[in-house]
C-alpha cells in the first residue's frame, strides 16, 4: 500500500469514528499493560525499545553502580541493567508503570516519585534520562527542577545521561508540520477485548516547541474507538545543552547515535554526558 493511500484510509477511519475522551477518565497510552504493547509493535521505529539498550550497558560498565533511571516506566532498560548485576533504581510518576515493572522484575528498586522533585537519600554514579523521556517536562521551570533533584544524587565523579530524537533536522521539522494521521501501532488488547490499531495526529506549537500528539485507540472487533492527547516538548540540542550547562553540568560528550558517533546537525539522536562541574 503506497503511503498517499495509507494516509486517506487511516483519515477517513478517523473522521468517521465516534470519539471517546477519555483524558480525564484515565490514560490508554500510560497505562502500564498497554504502554509496552504499544512500543513493542510500534510502527515508525521497529526494535525501537532494543536500540540503547547495548549503549546504556555499555555506559553501565563504563561508570558503575549504583544507577538511576529517570522515568522508568515498566523497566525496559533498568529490567536488563539489573539482570546484568547492576545495583539499579527506578523512578516513575505513574502508579500504574510502577506495577508492571515490579511484577516484571524484583531485581530493580521501584519507587513512584516525580523526575522534577524526588529525594532518594542515595547517590549514583550513573542517572539516565533515555529516549525522549525529558520531553515530559514541558517547561523550562520543570526542567530545573528535575536537573536540581539529578546534582543532589549524582555523585562528584558521575555522569548524567539525556537522550533525545534530534527532532531539528531537515526531515524531523517536515514531519512536525505534517499532521494528517498515521498508523502508530497495533497490538492484541490485554484485557481479551481484541485487535488495538493506533492512529495518531500530531500538531507542534513552534512558539511553545510543544507538540500536541493525539492518539486514537481503535477496537477493530468492536468498533469503538478512544482518543487521548499527549504532549511533549521538543527541545533544541542547543537549549539543552545551554541549558545543562546553565544548572551546574558541565558537557562532557556529545553524540549523534549509539554508535558513538559525534554529533551533528543531521544526526537521528541527541545524546549527551554530562558530569557536576567542578
Amino acid at each position: 500500500m503506497n503511503n498517499k493511500l495509507e494516509k486517506q484510509i487511516i483519515q477517513s477511519e478517523v473522521e468517521s469514528s465516534n470519539l471517546i475522551n477519555i483524558i480525564d477518565t484515565g490514560s490508554i497510552h500510560y497505562d502500564g499493560k498497554h504502554y509496552d504493547l504499544i512500543y513493542d509493535n510500534f510502527y515508525l521505529v521497529p526494535n525501537l525499545n532494543k536500540l540503547d539498550l547495548a549503549f546504556l550497558s555499555d555506559m553501565a560498565d563504563q561508570y558503575g553502580d549504583a544507577i538511576l533511571e529517570l522515568c522508568c516506566g515498566t523497566g525496559r532498560i533498568a529490567i536488563p541493567l539489573a539482570e546484568k548485576g547492576w545495583q539499579v533504581t527506578g523512578i516513575d510518576v505513574s502508579a500504574s508503570m510502577i506495577e508492571a515493572a515490579k511484577r516484571k522484575s524484583s531485581k530493580v528498586r521501584w519507587l513512584e516519585a516525580d523526575a522534577r522533585n524526588f529525594d532518594i537519600e542515595e547517590k549514583f554514579s550513573l542517572i539516565i534520562f533515555p529516549l525522549n523521556s525529558i520531553c515530559h517536562l514541558l517547561t523550562i521551570e520543570d526542567l530545573e527542577l528535575c536537573f536540581h533533584s539529578v546534582k543532589k544524587h549524582l555523585k562528584p565523579e558521575g555522569r548524567f545521561i539525556v537522550d533525545t530524537f534530534n527532532y531539528y533536522t531537515e526531515a524531523g521539522l517536515k514531519d512536525l508540520w505534517d499532521d494528517y494521521p498515521y498508523l502508530y501501532s497495533a497490538y492484541q488488547d490485554p484485557g481479551g477485548k481484541g485487535t488495538v490499531v493506533v492512529t495518531a495526529a500530531a500538531r507542534f506549537d513552534l512558539t511553545e516547541q510543544i507538540c500536541h500528539q493525539k492518539l486514537f485507540f481503535k477496537l477493530i472487533e468492536h468498533q469503538k474507538e478512544f482518543v487521548e492527547e499527549v504532549t511533549y516538548r521538543l527541545y533544541h540540542p542547543n537549549e539543552l545543552e545551554a541549558l545543562l550547562k546553565y544548572n551546574g553540568f558541565a558537557i562532557e560528550t556529545k553524540l549523534g547515535n549509539y554508535n558513538k558517533e559525534p554529533f551533528t546537525s543531521s544526526s537521528p539522536n541527541f545524546t549527551i554526558i554530562s558530569k557536576l562541574k567542578e
